[in-house]
C-alpha cells in the first residue's frame, strides 16, 4: 500500500462512516461510546454532553482511542481504522466554528436542529464540540490479507511517513 492509497482509503472511511467508537479510561476503568463524527483532515470532531461518561473521562484522562469501520456481512470484508490519540473540548471560537462547519457538512440534519431556536438553546447547553486528534492511525482491510495493517504516526495533524506494514500472524508476532 502506498501513502496515496492509505490517504484515499482512510479518507473514504472518514467520509462514509457516521459513527466512531471512542474508548476512554478514567480511574483504571475503561469505557467505549459510539458518537457521530466528522473529519477535519485527520482531526475528528464530535458533539457530546459534558455530563456524558466519555466526556467526564476525557477531563480526567484525555488519552484515548477510536475506531471507525464500515458495516460488513462477513469477516473477510472487515476494513477500518484503529487510532490512538487525545481528545478534548474545542476551546476557541475559531475551533468551535470549524468543528460545527465540518459537522454540518457531513450531517446536514445538524443545521436543521439549529434552525429551531428553542432546540438550539437546549442543544447549546447539552452538546459541546470535542476534537479527537490521532497520534497514530492503523488501517486494516481483510481483503488485503488477514492480520495485515498499515500504520502511520500523526504529528500536528499531518502523517509522518513512511507508512509501516504491520502483520499479526497466528503466533502473535
Amino acid at each position: 500500500m502506498t501513502s496515496e492509497e492509505f490517504e484515499a482509503a482512510t479518507g473514504a472511511l472518514l467520509r462514509e462512516v457516521a459513527p466512531m467508537t471512542l474508548a476512554t479510561c478514567a480511574d483504571n476503568v475503561p469505557w467505549a461510546s459510539d458518537v457521530y463524527f466528522a473529519s477535519s483532515g485527520f482531526d475528528l470532531v464530535f458533539f457530546s454532553s459534558l455530563d456524558s461518561r466519555h466526556c467526564r473521562n476525557l477531563v480526567i484522562n484525555p488519552v484515548c482511542a477510536a475506531s471507525v469501520h464500515a458495516p460488513v456481512a462477513t469477516w473477510r470484508d472487515i476494513r477500518g481504522l484503529q487510532m490512538e490519540g487525545v481528545a478534548g473540548l474545542a476551546h476557541t471560537i475559531g475551533a468551535k466554528a470549524a468543528a460545527f462547519a465540518a459537522y454540518v457538512g457531513k450531517f446536514p440534519f445538524a443545521r436543521d436542529l439549529m434552525a429551531n431556536p428553542v432546540g438550539a438553546v437546549r442543544s447549546a447547553f447539552r452538546a459541546h464540540a470535542h476534537i479527537f486528534r490521532p497520534t497514530r492511525i492503523r488501517y486494516l482491510d481483510n481483503r488485503r490479507g488477514i492480520g495485515v495493517r498499515f500504520s502511520v504516526g500523526i504529528v500536528d495533524g499531518k502523517p509522518v511517513w513512511p507508512l509501516l506494514r504491520e502483520v499479526n500472524d497466528a503466533a502473535g508476532r
